[in-house]
């Protein structure tokens, strides 16, 4: 078997590599804004995420910090920065139960303030339990999908996901998971894979010993620990140490058959005190992981596929078919608890708590819910500074000891290690694993299979700003905004980039006043081209009047028409009766600007590519009328194609069909009235049959009540 080396996150990975493009511009960790929170990080403020609970296992809400006590090595620390972090639960949406990837990416929504990695440990669970795997992975991105970013990444590489709001991606993904762990035991922790000379005065049984232990090292194994360990110390280090928004990871794994008793609680492992010369890899590993967790603030909640393990099923679960005859009553040399153990005491170590030995995985991701919904953040400079070792916290509520408080129990002086710096802050708003949102947007990509080759995407960016902030002395609105596309091809793992876009705003005095009477809305129309392929946009913006910027990240699949006998391009839709977002004049720099030729950029349409200002609400009235658009192509017919739109409800009930016939360009224009539809979420299905080929494409979208 080929061992699976340790290496770079295969998805996650390329997020921070987004910051490095074609154009030449280098990698920038972003530290976004929590726009629900004043909490301000610095370089030597220490932020704790603190959870607490009564005896019952309610939490606790309404706390001050003089409720709260904090020590740093048995110190006691004055409370520098303290806030109480509420999430209320939000009315399902179309982005929420949608079962269709989103056309449109926001970052309006709470999901912009969170980032949940769900962390499947395929390297060690065992193949008879993957569909428990799936089940657990599919129920808690039901639970946590809707009210965070998500990331869903694998042990093994293979499969994972960029952070995303799209719950259709995540899911896909969960579903081609499956287990790898050949055998029900859990994996060994063997550091030294070859063994050292027998003793010929030792004992038989000190020989026999010696063997054993050699024979039960495998190379596999060796790789697949230090791989997970590896995996989750990279993603720490992706997520940063400056970004106060909640990070957590969700960890779903049967663990590793080791002792990690004392493994988080000082700068030496275990290990390394018994022998300095030891070999340490495990533990060494182990350190390095929770270092990374500790300075990027990821609380760890970790869920076992095994469930509750009874007496009976305790051997099988132990020993597997390994033939080896440990007794399995001493839990400190038993393998399976030992797996359970080391799951619970990574996960307290970072403040979260682990689903271990219990069936109640609903539940248990109901406390992870609760969890992540309710916390108290709290900073405290440090009143002795010297020293960069490992420093041991304590967190109470004096004067209710019997309450549990959850938080991470150490930290390391310092921030993560920096990144390169972009001198481009436009380039720095999208370097981040999450979008930044100092700047309300919108955007959407559509593509329109014209050509082989390079397929142009109709791309439109809305940006929402306060009336008052834009308004001029003569009444009008004006803004000047200066926008970036970043272009992350998943495949090739390269990035594009396409800078020095501009877009000139004058809006009169009524824009948006019947929609928004607080807001003004614009949309900056663009152009771009791509090869087909999978690929992440990532839009910043920076707006001159308001002085702030934002970005948005959205998954795009361009359609192959020379591989694909049929293919739909991307649905736009609009308003029957006209816009409702005032348009924005772009500013398109010189044709020979080397970062727009670098994306292929081309330069303005003498007509646009679409037949009307595309709109990028998904929520709609009943009396709403829309325009329906959209281009199709075949690899071996032409033009015109027929077809039906249907729309299906959440129960998948088809509740309304129109029949179409393309023009001879393979282009569809259709007007859909939403009168006959109640409250709802619902789905905007495409379907064609040509020449023996079906296509079909699909669009959430929500209806309000009458």
């Amino acid at each position: 078997m080929t061992p699976t080396a340790p290496g770079p996150i295969a998805r996650l990975a390329l997020v921070a590599a987004a910051g490095i493009c074609a154009a030449g511009l280098v990698t920038a960790r972003q530290r976004p804004q929590a726009p629900q929170t004043t909490f301000r990080s610095g370089v030597e403020l220490v932020q704790i995420d603190v959870v607490v609970v009564d005896a019952m296992g309610s939490h606790v809400r309404g706390l001050t910090a003089r409720d709260f006590a904090i020590s740093d090595r048995k110190k006691p620390q004055e409370i520098a920065a303290f806030e109480e972090v509420s999430h209320a639960r939000e009315a399902a949406s179309v982005m929420a139960v949608s079962p269709v990837r989103l056309d449109v990416a926001t970052n309006h929504t709470v999901q912009a303030d969170r980032l949940i990695v769900m962390v499947v440990d395929d390297l060690h669970i065992w193949t008879g339990r993957t569909d428990t795997a799936k089940t657990i992975a599919r129920d808690v991105l039901s639970r946590l999908g809707a009210e965070a970013t998500m990331a869903v990444l694998f042990t093994s590489g293979d499969g994972s996901t960029e952070p995303t709001t799209d719950r259709a991606v995540l899911l896909e993904a969960i579903d081609r998971m499956r287990a790898r762990q050949s055998i029900r035991r859990p994996n060994p922790a063997i550091d030294q894979q070859r063994g050292g000379g027998i003793d010929p005065e030792a004992s038989m049984e000190a020989a026999l010993a010696t063997v054993a232990k050699t024979q039960g090292a495998s190379l596999q194994h060796f790789f697949d620990n230090i791989t997970k360990y590896k995996t989750l110390q990279d993603a720490a280090r992706m997520l940063g140490s400056g970004d106060v928004r909640r990070k957590a990871f969700v960890l779903v794994s049967e663990g590793i058959a080791k002792d990690l008793t004392g493994v988080f609680d000082s700068s030496l492992t275990p290990c390394e005190t018994k022998n300095p010369l030891a070999v340490c890899y495990h533990d060494s590993a182990l350190r390095q992981m929770m270092d990374a967790m500790r300075r990027a603030n990821v609380v760890t909640y970790s869920i076992d596929p095994r469930g509750k393990v009874t007496s009976q099923e305790l051997a099988l679960e132990s020993f597997g078919n390994t033939g080896e005859g440990e007794d399995p009553i001493f839990r400190w040399n038993n393998p399976l608890r030992q797996a359970q153990d080391g799951l619970t005491l990574l996960s307290e170590a970072t403040g979260g708590f682990a689903i271990v030995d219990s069936d109640n995985f609903a539940g248990g991701v109901g406390r992870i819910v609760d969890d992540l919904d309710h916390y108290y953040l709290i900073g405290f400079y440090p009143s002795e500074t010297r020293g960069r070792g490992y420093r041991p916290l304590e967190v109470s509520v004096p004067a209710h000891p019997e309450w549990k408080v959850r938080f991470r129990k150490g930290y390391r002086p310092g921030s993560a290690p920096e990144t390169r710096t972009s001198t481009n802050p436009l380039v720095a708003l999208s370097a981040g694993v999450l979008p930044a949102t100092g700047l309300r947007m919108r955007a959407t990509a559509i593509p329109l299979p014209r050509d082989r080759k390079e397929t142009p995407i109709a791309l439109a960016i809305e940006v929402t700003a306060p009336r008052q902030a834009l308004t001029d002395p003569d009444g009008r609105l004006r803004d000047d905004l200066s926008y970036e596309i970043l272009v992350v091809d998943e495949k090739k793992k390269k990035v594009k980039s396409a800078g020095g876009l501009k877009a000139r705003v004058t809006l009169s005095a009524t824009a948006g006043t019947d929609a928004l009477p607080d807001d003004a809305v614009y949309q900056v129309p663009e152009t771009i081209e791509l090869a087909p392929g999978t690929y992440q946009l990532r839009v910043s913006a920076q707006s001159a009047k308001l002085n702030t910027g934002g970005s948005v990240y959205l998954n795009l699949t361009v359609p192959n028409p020379d591989k694909e006998p049929l293919t739909i391009g991307g649905i736009a839709l609009g308003y029957a009766k006209g816009a409702r977002v005032a348009a924005a004049t772009v500013t398109p720099p010189a044709r020979s600007a080397p970062a727009r030729a670098a994306a292929r950029m081309p330069m303005p349409q003498a007509a646009p590519l679409l037949p009307f200002a595309p709109t990028l609400d998904r929520a709609f009235a009943p009396a709403d009328i829309l325009l329906v658009y959209f281009e199709m192509a075949a690899r071996d017919a032409a033009a015109p194609f027929a077809g039906r739109l249907e729309i299906l409800d959440a129960g998948g009930t088809v509740r309304g069909a129109l029949p179409f016939t393309s023009d001879a360009r393979g282009r569809v224009g259709l007007t859909l009235p939403l009168s006959s539809l109640t409250g709802g979420v619902y789905v905007l299905r495409v379907t064609s049959d040509t020449a023996g080929a079906t296509a079909s494409r699909e669009l959430g979208f929500s209806v309000s009540s009458r």
